[in-house]
């Protein structure tokens, strides 16, 4: 069972460096839309990231 929640962290990881770089690229635009849109996403990685990282602590210790 807790081997689920540790697979949960390592493709959380992964998908945080995908993911970052995509935002990455798209902060570095000269459009100011691309960049409110990139840091929405990070805002929203940031809190998605929050609570899935919360979620399986708690149940590793249970």
């Amino acid at each position: 069972m807790k081997f689920a929640y540790i697979l949960l962290l390592v493709l959380l990881l992964l998908v945080d460096i995908l993911t970052f770089t995509e935002i990455a690229s798209m902060v570095r635009q000269p459009s100011d839309l691309k960049v409110a849109i990139g840091l929405g996403l990070l805002l929203v990685l940031v809190v998605a990231n929050f609570f899935v990282i919360r979620f399986s602590l708690n149940k590793l210790k249970a």
